[in-house]
């Protein structure tokens, strides 16, 4: 096998812009490579109770790396490593989006919660069974069970330069995802820190890992993953950081891939 464990993005990576859910094709190819030994990790910049089960279409990973490397979990959702924002990284963002009228939400254990303006998320399609599964917390208490993991936002990016020159002493990081929607993350938090933890969770190295991707979040696990691809069209940080250009996510560019890296695994049409 060329490698021991895969770790792929979810949306422009394994799901195609535009998709509910994962291609049948991409579901079947990563149910193979499970088959065969491979262990299979998602990675997003979602928080995991924010991933609705029907999206991926069966497949079930090994590990979950989530809220941009914030949050590992096993296949059990025990926790195998959490980072979470402290209460003024938390009170800044809310203070400063409650003054400019900014949309803003944040991942917790249990999904993720908009504090300011949720109708602005339902407007894109943010709230639906196939989508982010999205809650509206503008009572703004949720924080008081547990901190967050990230926050994400509807920010210009006036708006993003704004906050720093107010707040650019916490480090906290706007990642755009499109249009104006963007993640916000801690200092240092990315799907690198969460890869490198599962990866010594594991005993393995970095070149026992693949890692596939598309987005600027992902740059630096696609730059640590012995082999990386970015899809094709992906962001120029995530494409500078993979070792190679893949094709493209639609209609079933990950399942390409895996085509690629164990041939072996797909010698008869029956494996699929």
């Amino acid at each position: 096998m060329s490698a021991k464990l895969l770790v792929l993005d979810i949306d422009g990576t394994l799901r195609p812009r535009g998709e509910e859910r994962i291609p049948a094709p991409n579901a079947a190819a990563l149910r193979a490579v499970q088959k065969a030994g491979v262990k299979l990790a998602i990675a997003t910049g979602r928080c995991r109770a924010e991933v609705p089960a029907r999206m991926l279409r069966g497949v079930r990973p090994d590990y979950w790396i989530c809220a941009s490397g914030a949050q590992v979990l096993d296949a059990s959702g025990s926790e195998l490593y959490t980072a979470r924002m402290t209460s003024e990284e938390m009170y800044a963002l809310v203070d400063f989006c409650e003054d400019y009228e900014y949309p803003l939400g944040f991942g917790f254990s249990d999904g993720g919660y908009v504090y300011l303006d949720y109708p602005a998320f339902c407007e894109q399609g943010l709230t639906g069974a196939s989508g982010i599964s999205l809650r509206d917390g503008e009572d703004q208490d949720r924080h008081l069970l547990d901190m967050p993991f990230a926050a994400f936002g509807i920010l210009p990016e006036e708006g993003i330069d704004r906050f720093k020159e107010k707040y650019g002493y916490l480090g906290l990081q706007f990642l755009y995802y499109h249009g104006q929607g963007c993640d916000i993350l801690r200092p240092g938090q990315d799907k690198a820190v969460g890869l490198r933890r599962l990866l010594d969770t594991l005993g393995l190295a970095p070149e026992d890992c693949a890692a596939v991707g598309d987005g600027a979040n992902d740059a630096g696990m696609l730059a640590l993953a012995g082999q990386s691809w970015c899809m094709k069209g992906g962001a120029p940080a995530a494409l500078a950081a993979a070792k190679a250009e893949g094709p493209d996510a639609a209609p079933d560019g990950a399942a390409q891939i895996c085509r690629t890296l164990w041939p072996e695994v797909f010698a008869g049409e029956d494996a699929l």
